[in-house]
């Protein structure tokens, strides 16, 4: 079993420091130096981590049961369920570089049996002051669940026979201890962090005028219902109704978006013949009362895929213009049961997304991975805006878009093709079907890598815009069209932070890399110039034949190459089959980038 890997330890510390270090019982010894009682917080908040996701129930709630301490006979959390009459007795273990051992499992199966027995002998303060409740849950609960949550490799096996010892002796005389422990480990880590940040279901009970049912190949419902109706459930759900879509709200600029405004001002009664209609996908579809002219149905987990312009812009207009009536205003709903996240759902909201003008680069929306980036993301307080949205917050420093993320992403690939094709076509990069959309979104790419690339593209097209403004002629040229080739080289020297668990410091950037910038700012200018008696730089760094050489050299100038054996054999070597041209080169070059620290 894999441990918890360093990106979703940062992760999770940050997700429990935040919700539930500070609703924790204070630690009985506050003597203890700063840090290490930080770290102790920390450990026992793992405890409440895992009873929230198992009992799903709130932080608070979670973080309360906590008794951990620095003593205490290895019980750290006990909660008491009352829905399923089960007490939980939890043990955690946040500590990715080891399992679960022996001597642990002894301390927590030594806990147990004495509260089985309601011996609070020698218990800390934290047990001691909850003891009428525990007896209470011990006399009313039909279950007792012991857990071990752990973040390192697994239970070992010498700690998996001592709590088994414990879970099939009759000595203690509790039958109500449940015979199998929950195993939390890693990966159930990672599930939580990723539910933690995902959008909440939406369930709700709709109703549909002049209905029509295909059960066959999958039930649908199409009818009629009220615009109001669904400005109600968008109030009430807000993009979480829209989860699955490719796009959220574009804003009112857009043609169709004010043609939705204009009708509902006007002409309401024509609202529906003017409008495609509303496509939602639905978990659980269930029929109420009604009859064939008017009916009620019950829907679990329901996502519109198209239509978000239509409910968003009626939303936008009624609350603008209180007290308006819209309630002629009816539209086209077809509720299909089908689960959003597999091929038919991520197939339907493709196929029915062409009102609004759609780009190639809109369907990365249907990509699990990004919808995964962007909860890891959220746990850093960044939105991660991977569909097409309004220009609202646009400016925001707090805020990444897709493109902006594969333009980053892109300078930390060995290939030099990415820097010309940032200038040429960067669509490209967010076709889904593409090898280069590929490389960058990998499976592999975390939340924190993808911000701390954002990060360095950032400081790099700011100091590339303060430069180009003192500049002037080609000089300025260079400068203005060659952000991606200054950020390729310099992406390189800071790859290894980049890609590490630890985000970068904004302000150690800044002190860190501004003599390496101006140093390689220099010597790419000093490299364009003699090329542009013949061409300009906006047409150089657009030009395969003419960025690829540029790049190498500079490359080698600035990584202080030019005496490195291994250079000269690596420019001469030829490869039939490679993609583009001197790639041996171009990998080695961006390995032996040298590279700068002191930045997280």
């Amino acid at each position: 079993m894999a441990p918890l890997s360093a990106h979703n330890m940062s992760l999770l510390e940050i997700a429990l420091g935040r919700d539930f270090v500070p609703h924790l019982p204070p630690l009985l010894d506050s003597s203890k130096p700063a840090e290490q009682q930080a770290k102790k917080n920390l450990s026992r908040a793992f405890s409440a981590y895992t009873l929230r996701n198992l009992c799903e129930i709130a932080a608070v709630d979670a973080a309360t049961s906590v008794v951990d301490d620095f003593d205490d006979f290895g019980i750290d959390a006990v909660f008491y369920h009352a829905g399923s009459e089960t007490l939980y007795l939890v043990q955690g273990k946040l500590k990715a570089s080891e399992t679960f051992s022996q001597d642990e499992a002894n301390a927590f199966c030594q806990g147990v049996r004495r509260l089985i027995k309601q011996d609070f002998t020698g218990f800390n303060g934290h047990v001691l002051s909850r003891q009428a409740d525990i007896e209470g849950a011990l006399e009313a609960c039909s279950h007792i669940q012991l857990v071990v949550a752990h973040t390192g490799s697994g239970i070992s096996n010498h700690a998996h026979t001592a709590i088994n010892d414990l879970l099939i002796d009759d000595d203690h005389g509790e039958e109500r201890l449940k015979k199998t422990v929950i195993d939390y480990d890693a990966s159930r880590v990672v599930v939580g962090l990723q539910d933690g940040q995902a959008y909440p279901r939406v369930d709700a009970t709709l109703t549909l005028r002049d209905w029509a049912c295909s059960m066959e190949p999958r039930k649908t419902y199409f009818g009629l219902m009220k615009v109001a109706d669904l400005v109600r459930l968008h109030d009430t759900h807000g993009k979480a109704l829209y989860a699955k879509n490719i796009r959220t709200f574009l804003g009112q600029t857009t043609e169709v978006n004010r043609s939705i405004r204009e009708t509902l001002a006007n002409t309401p009664a024509n609202f529906l013949y003017l409008n495609n209609g509303v496509t939602a996908l639905c978990e659980q579809i269930d029929a109420k009362n009604g009859t064939r002219t008017e009916k009620r149905f019950k829907v679990t987990g329901i996502s519109v895929i198209n239509g978000a312009q239509t409910i968003a812009s009626s939303a936008r207009y009624l609350a603008e213009n209180t007290g308006a009536d819209i309630s002629a205003a009816s539209v086209m709903v077809t509720l299909i049961k089908a689960d959003a996240d597999q091929a038919f759902g991520k197939a339907v909201t493709r196929a029915r997304n062409h009102q609004n003008p759609v780009l190639l680069a809109n369907f990365a929306a249907l990509d699990d991975q990004q919808e995964r980036l962007r909860r890891e993301l959220a746990y850093l307080n960044i939105h991660y805006a991977y569909k097409a949205e309004g220009p609202e917050n646009a400016q925001d420093a707090s805020r990444i878009r897709i493109d902006e993320a594969a333009q980053a992403l892109a300078l930390l690939q060995s290939d030099p093709r990415y820097v010309v094709w940032l200038k040429k076509e960067p669509a490209q990069l967010l076709d889904t079907e593409s090898a280069a959309y590929q490389s960058l979104f990998g499976g592999g790419l975390t939340g924190i890598q993808l911000a701390n690339a954002v990060r360095a593209l950032r400081y790099i097209q700011q100091r590339m815009l303060t430069e180009a403004i003192v500049a002037s002629g080609l000089e300025r040229l260079t400068y203005k069209h060659g952000v991606y080739a200054l950020g390729f080289i310099l992406a390189k020297r800071i790859k290894q932070v980049i890609i590490s668990a630890n985000l970068i410091d904004e302000a150690k950037l800044r002190t860190e890399l501004g003599a390496p910038f101006d140093a390689a700012r220099q010597t790419l200018w000093g490299a364009v110039q003699p090329k542009t008696v013949l061409k300009g730089p906006l047409a150089i760094f657009r030009n395969q034949t003419d960025a690829i050489p540029l790049l190498r050299d500079v490359m080698i100038a600035h990584y202080g190459l030019d005496a490195d054996p291994a250079i000269a054999p690596l420019q001469a070597k030829v490869v039939a089959t490679d993609t583009y041209p001197q790639k041996a080169l171009f990998d080695y070059l961006s390995v032996k980038a040298p590279q700068i620290g002191n930045i997280t």
